[in-house]
Order: C-alpha cells, then structure tokens, then sequence
C-alpha cells in the first residue's frame, strides 16, 4: 500500500529520471506525492477519464499510479521506464518490509526470553522452532554494543520508523554474516537487535560433549572476532561474554554475564574491548559469585541505612583516611568510627580492612550497574 511517505521518496526518485511534472496517486486517484512542478490544482484526479495516470503493480495486485503530466509521446517514450523501475522500487521495498516485519517478531522473542523472569521453557522451545531456531542447542551469549556512526544513526531522531527498521535489520543481517563467516564452525547461531546500539549472537557451541573446548577456542579468538567488526562498521565495537549455561534458562544467566561484564568493563576501562569474567582477572570471583549476579545483592541484603551508605562513599572517596572522611562529612571522628563499627556489624565486612573494602567497594558498584 503506497503511503505519503513512500511516494514522496517515489516522486524524488522520478525527477532525477524526467523533467516533466510528475505525482503519484493512489488508487482512487488522490495525490500522495507531486513534483514541484506539478501545477494539478485538485487533490484528486479522474484516473479513468485521463491516459497520463500509469498504473503501479506490484506482485500481480495494482497499488496507485504514476501521473505524468506530460504529451501522448512522452508518455509512451518514458512512461514505461518509469513504470518499470517504480514497480521495481516498491517490490524490493515490500519485501523488506515483510523481511523487518519477521525481524521485529524475532528480535522480541529473544528480548523476552533474555529478560523475562518466568517462563515455559518447552513453550519458548517451541515458539523458537517457529522461527526456525533450535533452543536445544548448546549456546551462549555474545553481547554487541557499536559505536559511531551506527551508534548514532540507531539512535537519531530524524530517520522515521520504517527508516531505522530498516537500518538496523541491515546491521542485524550484517553481523549474522560477519559471525558465520569467521566462526565457520557451528554456524547455527542466532542474532537479535534489543535495542538502542545493541544485539546479541546467541553462540551455537557445537555438542553438548564440545561446549568446554569450543568455549575456550571461541575466548581465544574474540578480539580478532571484535577487530572484524570494528572494520564492518567503521566505529568501536564493545563485546560483553556470558558463560555457556545449560537449557533455555541458562540463556538467561550467560545474557546476564555479557551485560555486567560490558557495563562494569566499559565503567572502568572504556569502550571498543572485549569483556568476560575472564578479563577481572582476580576480582573475578568477587564479581561472579557462584552462577551468576548474586555477589552484590548478598553484600547489601538487609542493609538498608542510607545514612551508612553515604558514609562509605565519602569513606572511600577519601581513600579510606579517617581523618579526611570525618572532615568531608563534619563530624567527629569518634562519630565516623561508630558508624564503620556498625557497617562493620550489619555486613560482617570491616570497610577499613583493604581485603573487606575491596569487596564492599566491588558490591557498591556492581549494585549501581544491576539496577
């Protein structure tokens, strides 16, 4: 169905082709889009009394007309040109649209399924097959943030929907192609946009007996993996890695590694990296506390005081001296050791211990980038 949008650009393709004044009608005649030299008084035209108005098919089905405003023999000369390449615009541009429009489905199926917290794991198994992807499968998850120009193109306001649709399901396919192309094993990978600059590769890791050693291969080679996509798209390229875990579940818990790796990497080392567990080198433990994100929320769990909570910023803004946080908060110094012996006592911690402070100072950043 021709919109007035999709005419206009219509029109702005004709008139680089023709002089003459053009418009396009839809199918009762009325003016969507007109050149600037079209002089057409009326907002509707008799299409069946006149020869200037083209029909525009498109798989069999008429959609509207090309009016040009022109002789009998410019109309014969030109009119077929004209008519060709239109029909030819609007089918590739339908069947993109139905390409997007299978992409959106996709890309929501997978955003639920990486954050939703209860769901039916035959169910979305099933769901999955629909689409023609096998959830059984062993994977994980790769995190893909891009930066530059792609970055704010995603992110512009003066592209239209239809325009940013079908930007990013040309970066989504774009990164599909990039992954199988250099991991030409286990191709059977899976690739959604969640949005803002964001997509994740749910990794396929071959068999189940395979996961281990394809997981350490696929750690090893990730920064010439990133460097490809650096090169694709012309901007910095941040990759956060989830662990592989096992069922639908699992998915879940490796999205939610990829993202807390990328935002506690990018906070403190920047973008354009890659980041896994892996990369924390000894505070990876603190920060991967059993299976998944827990480390944070069991330092703070009933520790509700904010009164305390600002005391340890200003604790360790003040690299830990007493001295400076009691002058920062004007208190007595006596004041602030009664308040670190009561951290001391509801987190079972002592913030003035390095070993203690490093693992409340870890949870107090962490607890910002979860929520």
């Amino acid at each position: 169905m021709l919109t007035g949008v999709s005419s206009t650009e219509l029109v702005k393709r004709v008139s680089g082709i023709t002089k003459n004044p053009v418009a396009i009608l839809d199918l009762a005649g009325q003016i969507l889009a007109k050149s600037e030299n079209f002089k057409y008084s009326a907002q509707n035209i008799d299409i069946k009394q006149s020869k200037k108005a083209i029909p525009l098919t498109v798989e069999g089905e008429k959609v509207g007309y090309i009016y040009l405003d022109a002789s009998s023999q410019i109309i014969e000369d030109e009119g077929s040109i004209l008519k060709s390449m239109l029909e030819l615009i609007l089918h590739h541009s339908m069947v993109l649209e139905n390409l997007t429009s299978e992409d959106r489905k996709i890309n929501k199926f997978i955003y639920d399924l990486l954050h939703q917290e209860n769901y039916d794991e035959m169910e979305a198994i099933a769901e999955a097959k629909v689409y023609g992807f096998d959830l059984e499968k062993p994977r994980m998850v790769l995190l893909i943030d891009l930066g530059g120009e792609i970055r704010n193109t995603l992110y512009s306001e003066n592209l239209s929907c239809n325009e940013k649709d079908s930007f990013w399901a040309k970066i989504k396919r774009s990164v599909a192609s990039q992954t199988v192309s250099f991991y030409t094993r286990n191709k059977d990978n899976i690739v959604a946009y969640i949005g803002g600059s964001r997509f994740v590769i749910l990794k396929d890791l071959g068999m189940e007996e395979e996961t281990k050693e394809n997981f350490k291969h696929l750690l090893k080679t990730l920064n010439s993996f990133q460097y490809i996509l650096k090169s694709e798209f012309r901007g910095n390229v941040t990759v956060g890695v989830g662990k592989y875990y096992p069922g639908v579940s699992g998915l879940k818990d490796s999205f939610g590694e990829a993202l807390i790796a990328m935002n506690f990497g990018e906070k403190v080392w920047g973008k354009d990296k890659v980041y896994s567990f892996d990369s924390f080198g000894v505070v990876a433990p603190l920060i991967n506390s059993g299976k998944g994100l827990d480390f944070p929320k069991n330092v703070f769990e009933g520790f509700s005081n904010e009164d305390l909570k600002a005391t340890l910023d200003v604790f360790f803004a003040s690299d830990m001296s007493l001295t400076q946080t009691a002058k920062k908060l004007k208190i007595h110094r006596n004041t602030l050791v009664y308040r670190l012996d009561k951290i001391t006592e509801s987190l079972k911690l002592d913030p003035r211990v390095f070993d203690d402070a490093v693992q409340i100072r870890l949870s107090m950043l962490f607890g910002q980038l979860i929520n």
